[in-house]
């Protein structure tokens, strides 16, 4: 949620279900290693470090701020009180951009994204720490099985995605497990990912479509009422939980699920998603996108 002069914005990163497994696929043995060929994590490597050039291209301008939950609950209270729009300082006066669909685009914070995928890129790229059993792997991005590496480019928002440690499968347990990795879709302005472990399936969203416009003082508080302290809102699903947020100017949302939550203690477990998020670095995205004839598809 943005505070802006026409309103709030709202931004949904729309939990869309989305294939977990695609046809081409099939061909995969069962048996495949759990480590990425080093070619493959070579390529996603190479890709990141052209998508944090091209976002470190961009000119500096007024950072977006991000959501600040006491200042804007003393912003819908002043409007509540008045009547009146509060205006935000830092509101761009500029049209917003809009997707194909005529859809207002929020803006992107692209040099806080630069700064942070920076850093997280030297988190992915350290040694092994002492600390880790010696033969745990170091944390990383799961490798994308149904894609190329370059696919990250296409988004036009900074994807988010987790630095594992763990195996990552692309189909539950029973469903064969699939093979090791991590499912990546994405379009202009939106993207998935998903991946299963231990009878759970993950799944992270985003994107930078403006779906709705509140100008309801009192709806908009309801809203940051459910809100914790770092603007996260954890909610129950009939399948497991769902975790949504912004940052940098877009909206993003975690899933969690399983056949049966109440059979599955992690599932259920508010920590599981929490750790989940605290788990995202900046992974892709970048300002200009890939041209639309490059579909980014893995040969079959």
């Amino acid at each position: 949620m943005r505070l802006q002069r026409s309103g709030f914005h709202i931004l949904a990163a729309i939990g869309t279900s989305v294939a977990l497994a695609a046809p081409g696929l099939a061909h995969f043995s069962q048996q495949q290693q759990e480590s990425a060929p080093p070619a493959t994590v070579r390529e996603q490597a190479l890709t990141r470090e052209r998508i944090l050039q091209a976002m470190e291209a961009q000119p500096q301008r007024e950072q977006i701020r991000q959501l600040d939950a006491t200042t804007l609950r003393e912003a819908l209270a002043q409007q509540a009180q008045t009547g009146q729009q509060t205006q935000d300082a830092g509101a761009q006066a500029q049209e917003p951009e809009h997707d194909a669909q005529g859809h207002p685009l929020a803006p992107i914070d692209w040099n806080t994204a630069a700064v942070d995928m920076r850093r997280d890129m030297a988190q992915m790229n350290q040694d092994t720490p002492a600390a880790f059993v010696p033969t745990q792997p170091p944390p990383r991005v799961p490798p994308f099985t149904n894609t190329l590496p370059e696919d990250l480019m296409r988004p036009r928002l900074p994807v988010l995605l987790p630095l594992e440690t763990e195996p990552a499968h692309t189909r539950g347990e029973e469903e064969g497990g699939g093979v090791a990795g991590m499912m990546f879709f994405a379009s202009d302005y939106f993207y998935s990912a998903s991946f299963h472990r231990r009878g759970i399936m993950y799944q992270i969203t985003g994107s930078r479509v403006i779906h709705a416009v509140e100008t309801s003082a009192a709806i908009a508080g309801q809203y940051m009422a459910m809100t914790d302290a770092q603007g996260q809102l954890v909610t129950r699903t009939e399948y497991g939980q769902e975790l949504s947020f912004n940052r940098y100017g877009a909206a993003y949302t975690l899933l969690i699920a399983c056949s049966n939550p109440d059979e599955n203690a992690e599932c259920r477990d508010e920590n599981t998603i929490r750790a989940f998020a605290g788990r995202l670095v900046v992974a892709g995205g970048s300002p200009e996108g890939l041209p639309p004839r490059n579909n980014g598809r893995r040969p079959r």
